[in-house]
Order: structure tokens, then C-alpha cells, then sequence
């Protein structure tokens, strides 16, 4: 089994360079997570599996792969100790989330609640909310106030 799992390695890493050469970005980060895949299940030290698939998860989010990219953190929660994992959504503390820094930067160019709904797939009391959080921990008065370049270095209240 373990030839085996060497020779597919061999194979998906030959598919991977074809793809960047061609340039086909999401065929060679899927063939990659593949490798990964591959080298996870045959080796006995699943610490290297682990930083490889966790590189094949930084390559899915670099090319916008967000399906695929929820798919290999799965996977990579299924192999993480109990201890080291925390349950629940991360806390962002006074920063803002990736998904309230997307509704800020449609709010302060403008678009209404509704249109940042229809944009983001949301439902328009989602944005509201998403706005309201947004402003208090920018300390923002209005949606204008949203704009700056670097919102999650230091709350401004």
C-alpha cells in the first residue's frame, strides 16, 4: 500500500507542475491538496502531512478556492489534538471580522444595506448587523467613516 501511495504521490506532483505550467492555478492547488492527501495517509509522522495539507490551504485561499478551502481546514480540524482545538468561531476581539471588513468596505463606498445583501448572498438584517459592529469597533459615526485603508491595525475608541 505504501508503493502505492509513493507512486500516486509521484503522479498528482507530475499533474501539479503540468497545471502551473499551463497556468491552470486551481487544478494544480487541487492536485496539491491531493500530494498532501497522499502523503498524510502513508506517512507514519502525520506532523509533516499536516504542515503540507495546511500549505495546500493557504495556496485554496490565495486563489479565492473558498469551497475547496473549508473542505481542507475539515480535514485538518479531524487531525489537530482535542486540546489544541477550540470550539466555536474565532474571536476577533476589537478587530473586525473578514466578513465585517467586506460589509464595511461596501457600506463607506456607498451601497445600501439591501444592495450589500444581494451582493454578498446575506440577508439584509446580516449586513445591518454586520454595519453596527463594524461602526462600534471603529468607533465610526457614520457609514463614511467606514473607509480607512487599514482598519484592523488599532480600534480608533
Amino acid at each position: 500500500m505504501l508503493g502505492e501511495l509513493h507512486e500516486a504521490v509521484l503522479s498528482f506532483h507530475q499533474a501539479r507542475t503540468r497545471y502551473q505550467a499551463l497556468p491552470r492555478p486551481y487544478e494544480a492547488a487541487f492536485t496539491a491538496e491531493a500530494v498532501r492527501r497522499c502523503a498524510l495517509a502513508g506517512s507514519r509522522k502525520t506532523a509533516a502531512g499536516i504542515t503540507q495539507l495546511d500549505a495546500a490551504a493557504k495556496e485554496l485561499y490565495a486563489i479565492g478556492a473558498a469551497w475547496d478551502l473549508s473542505r481542507v481546514r475539515a480535514e485538518l480540524r479531524t487531525h489537530q489534538p482535542a486540546e489544541r482545538r477550540r470550539p466555536g468561531r474565532p474571536s476577533y476581539g476589537k478587530r473586525l471580522s473578514p466578513r465585517e471588513q467586506e460589509v464595511a468596505e461596501l457600506a463607506a463606498a456607498g451601497l445600501s444595506n439591501r444592495e450589500i445583501a444581494a451582493r454578498l448572498h446575506l440577508s439584509p438584517r446580516t449586513v445591518e448587523q454586520h454595519v453596527a459592529r463594524a461602526r462600534r469597533k471603529l468607533g465610526a459615526v457614520t457609514r463614511h467613516d467606514l473607509a480607512p485603508a487599514d482598519r484592523n491595525s488599532e480600534p480608533r475608541g
